[in-house]
């Protein structure tokens, strides 16, 4: 054993996959457990080996795949050290490039994987990491780069220009391409990119790309590119009159037309260039020159709209523009896809698949025949004077055919016996109602309440992780509460929520602005609380929940600060409520109870009347509807 061969609690912790306490438990429980050997006694150091050994004889480790060792080793040697600098480090030395200083950790892991595919070995860290980094913009989603991959074809070289961590690359290495070439400003991702493309000639180099192109004379037959977007410092000054700039200088907030004039400056004539751009770039009034010069001179050839949230890093949409090195041939005819309707089932979730078939069937049949059948709201092939408009706006929805709106009969049939029912009890038996003189009434605050324990005041501490597509609980959220609908969120995972029960007041946290405060009166125990959201539970043999829900929409509650925004936060606890007996609160909030009923009732149909006719209004303006005789 190595003299460097120690490992610390929070190491130990990492390597079984434990929290910090249960590490200082099993040294108090466990007489055998290794004795420290050097470090403070706030800070201890442990021999590796013992630990390992102990680790394994106590079933802490016994059921790790190798892979999953190695990747605890290497997450317990990191130190301070970047997590992607040692997966790349550990990348190199599997591949045998140099002999990398590996801290004992992760090389006892590696004896322990033995005769393991170091290839296999590397995809599995790089898919661990790109698990952990996913929020972040280090990777191109897998499928994302296929797709890019098979638009351009792969016959000989294909580059990339900001390759991080090489999906791109590897999906044409895959795809059959003889070499790859790839630039990328952060070593430790090009060292990673290099490191995971074994079966290809490869080359990838580290350095800025834009301010050091380092394969000036390149001339590849594929550029694929995905390359960073939302930067400003990307050398605008210094390369104002860089002869790449052959269709125009991209201004400063436009750095992805900077990315896809270098990528043009790096393919053979003729040859295909395939880019993930921001769908801003392509109707932003400063690039519209630029757009306008890809146009005239045959340039552009399609451009797929994907949808929003295709990135796990990122919320916006993405288009896929497929460029033609300049030539001889002039300007023809544009493809424009728009794939939106495949919305994704959470961010980064779609469903690739059917993405991709929609894409390259539509691609294909467009380069066999420029005659392709346009699909209302999905694609259209059209001339490039169409696109020389005002605004030289690439955007595929604003130049597809809108699809028919169709109305279902039988829809707006039910539509219309479910607002005869709305109306039918909005004008039914009203409660008896009789004047009273205002007499002074004792009052006292939600906060007092509290305190004696006749209600609990509540509130979810931190967001809840739900979505549509979650398999727990339905959860209440601050909109739902707003507009008065019911939750379609549910808890995703092991999330700890706050359970509710019939009789709960759950009251916004922030105003809506002015009028009665938006609120409700639980009625089921199916859901849950969500953020920012007040939960009152009330001692019902002291306290009736819809009186208390009465006064409080009556007024404004108090508003206790007021953001950057101008949003005002309330002050649930300052909120005045009547004494009165609980035979009293039962009987004023019954008729509480009846209003509420009336108004959502009301706003039923409103909004389903507006709805209604709305459609109708469509179907027959469209004669896709033909009132009767």
């Amino acid at each position: 054993m190595s003299d460097e061969a120690l490992v610390t609690a929070a190491e130990i912790a990492r390597l079984a996959n434990v929290g910090r306490a249960a590490v200082s438990n099993w040294r108090r429980r466990y007489p055998d457990f290794p004795e420290p050997v050097l470090g403070s006694a706030n800070n201890p150091t442990f021999p590796l080996e013992a630990v390992r050994s102990w680790l394994r004889d106590q079933g802490k480790l016994s059921e790790l795949p190798p892979y999953d060792a190695l990747w605890r080793a290497l997450d317990a040697a990191r130190g301070d050290r970047d997590v992607v600098d040692l997966v790349a480090q550990v990348a190199s030395h599997l591949r045998d490039r140099d002999s990398a200083d590996l801290p004992e950790t992760i090389r006892a892991a590696l004896d322990d994987v033995g005769n393991e595919d170091p290839r296999e070995l590397i995809e599995s860290l790089a898919g661990m990491l790109f698990d952990r980094q996913q929020r972040q913009h280090l990777v191109t989603p897998p499928e994302l780069a296929e797709l890019m991959v098979q638009l351009a074809g792969t016959s000989g070289t294909v580059f990339d220009p900001a390759c991080g961590s090489g999906n791109v690359l590897r999906a044409a290495a895959d795809a059959g391409a003889a070499e790859v070439v790839g630039q990328e400003v952060e070593e430790p991702l090009a060292t990673l990119a290099e490191s995971r493309l074994a079966d290809v000639t490869v080359t990838v180099e580290a350095a800025d790309t834009l301010r050091l192109d380092l394969f000036p004379d390149l001339r590849a037959d594929a550029v694929v590119c995905d390359p960073p977007f939302g930067y400003r410092d990307w050398g605008h000054a210094e390369l104002s009159v860089d002869p790449r700039w052959k269709f125009g200088i991209p201004p400063k907030s436009e750095p992805e037309l900077a990315w896809m004039q270098h990528c043009l400056a790096h393919v053979k004539p003729g040859g295909m260039v395939v880019l993930a751009m921001p769908a801003g770039v392509a109707g932003r009034r400063p690039g519209r020159s630029i757009r306008q010069e890809l146009v005239r001179r045959g340039v552009l050839m399609a451009v797929f709209a994907l949808p929003a949230g295709v990135l796990m890093s990122s919320g916006i949409a993405v288009h896929l523009w497929v460029l033609r090195g300049p030539d001889t041939d002039g300007a023809g005819p544009v493809l424009l896809v728009d794939t939106g309707h495949h919305q994704p089932a959470r961010r980064g979730q779609v469903d690739w698949s059917a993405i991709g078939s929609e894409i390259l069937d539509a691609w294909r049949a467009f380069q066999q025949d420029a005659d392709v059948e346009d699909i209302p709201g999905r694609r259209r092939v059209i001339e490039p004077i169409e696109l020389l408009g005002e605004d030289v706006d690439f955007t595929p929805a604003r130049h597809l055919p809108v699809p028919p709106r169709r109305v279902v009969l039988a829809e707006v049939e039910s539509d219309q016996a479910e607002l005869r029912r709305l109306l039918n009890g909005l004008t039914g038996e009203w409660f008896e109602l009789r004047e009273a003189a205002p007499t002074p009434r004792a009052v006292t605050t939600i906060g007092e309440l509290a305190k004696v324990g006749a209600l609990e005041l509540i509130r979810q501490s931190s967001p809840v992780d739900a979505d549509e597509n979650g398999t727990g609980s339905l959860v209440l959220t601050g909109r739902d509460v707003a507009v008065g609908a019911d939750p379609t969120l549910r808890c995703i995972g092991g999330a700890e929520t706050v359970p509710l029960r019939p009789g709960d007041v759950v009251v916004p946290m922030v105003a809506a602005g002015e009028g009665n405060t938006a609120l409700r009166v639980v009625d089921t125990d199916d859901w849950s609380l969500g953020a920012n959201l007040f939960l009152i539970r009330v001692d019902e043999e002291r306290l009736d929940p819809w009186f208390l829900a009465g006064q409080i929409r009556s007024g404004d509650p108090a508003p206790s600060s007021t953001t950057v925004s101008g949003v005002h936060r309330t002050n649930i606890r300052r909120t005045e409520i009547p004494v009165t007996d609980i035979d009293e609160q039962r009987r004023l909030g019954e008729a509480f109870r009846r209003l509420a009923e009336w108004e959502s009732d009301l706003n039923k149909a409103v909004k389903l009347g507006t709805r209604l006719t709305r459609e109708l209004t469509n179907g027959i303006a469209e004669a896709t509807l033909i009132p009767g005789e």
